[in-house]
């Protein structure tokens, strides 16, 4: 004997009739749309995974720039905070302090505290304290083309070995972290050695005056060791830093008196008549030199533009 249906099941096979299913298929399309569901977002993810992908690796690529940036900014308060390394080894750190001395100060200054306009504060830098002394060789040795001004390759002085500039990159070390310096020995400003093929090329050039020669011997090794890294070889010029000296109508205006007070008194960035921007320090950067070795300078610049007056006039007459 079949019993009628109670009203709540009779309620619920009508609602079950009326929504076009029964309670066991209704519980079947639910599982069926939740399938469905779950392959559309698997689908998505899949077709999104590339894009998605990159865009992660792209903020993950910035966020490690950004914080190896903060570390990088921070690297010389690190040298200063941390107890102090190793001792410098004596030798190498003096014969770089007299390296930088005739070579880096001219940009840098005599303490490597920076010139206005031309070379940056080292002992502070943060760029020296993070860079190994394998990687800080290797800059010198290339130089950066692309500074304002320029850093010329060695320093402006391609005479110099791989060993000076390590040794150069030690004395570095010692000026960011004073408790590393060794007491170095009272430098000793080394007399310009004039060569006989150096004195051979100046009497070409002085016409065969012997004195003059002299001086134009000596004002072409100082020359080298003090104002090439601004002028070049032969007082050719670097660009974006110091004009070429062979051809300057500013240098061949003046005698060698009021060229002498010049080169003493140097020039600032911000002078009106400075028209590089680039500053010329006093003395040409090097306080050790004496009125007579820029004097020698002086005759040695003199030779180069009778040099070149000449070269000119022969271009002419062909």
């Amino acid at each position: 004997m079949q019993l009628a249906p109670t009203p709540r099941q009779a309620a619920t096979l009508q609602a079950a009739v009326q929504c076009g299913s029964t309670p066991a298929s209704r519980g079947s399309g639910l599982r069926e749309c939740g399938i469905a569901a779950l392959w559309a977002v698997l689908t998505a993810a899949v077709i999104a995974a590339p894009g998605g992908i990159s865009i992660f690796t792209d903020l993950r690529n910035k966020e490690r720039a950004r914080l190896a940036a903060i570390e990088a900014a921070q690297a010389y308060e690190r040298i200063v905070a941390a107890p102090a390394a190793a001792s410098l080894p004596l030798e190498q750190a003096a014969h770089g302090r007299d390296l930088f001395a005739t070579t880096c100060v001219a940009c840098h200054g005599p303490t490597g505290t920076g010139v206005t306009g031309l070379g940056k504060n080292l002992c502070e830098s943060d760029f020296v304290a993070a860079t190994s002394d394998a990687d800080l060789v290797q800059f010198i040795i290339t130089g950066r083309a692309t500074a304002n001004p320029p850093m010329p390759p060695r320093a402006g002085r391609p005479e110099l070995t791989d060993a000076d500039i390590a040794d150069l990159v030690i004395y570095l070390r010692g000026l960011q972290d004073a408790r590393r310096m060794p007491e170095l020995p009272e430098m000793v400003v080394a007399k310009v050695e004039v060569t006989a093929d150096d004195k051979a090329k100046a009497l070409e050039a002085a016409g065969g005056d012997e004195e003059l020669a002299g001086w134009i011997a000596s004002g072409k090794k100082i020359y080298a060791t003090t104002c090439i890294a601004c002028h070049g070889p032969d007082g050719t010029g670097v660009k974006g830093n110091g004009k070429p000296l062979t051809t300057s109508e500013f240098v061949a205006s003046l005698n060698d008196d009021e060229l002498l007070a010049f080169i003493l008194k140097g020039r600032d960035p911000s002078d009106p008549k400075n028209t590089t921007g680039v500053g010329m320090p006093p003395r040409g950067g090097n306080p050790a030199l004496s009125e007579d070795d820029l004097l020698d300078v002086i005759s040695y610049l003199r030779s180069l533009q009778l040099a070149q007056t000449a070269k000119q006039s022969s271009a002419s007459a062909n």
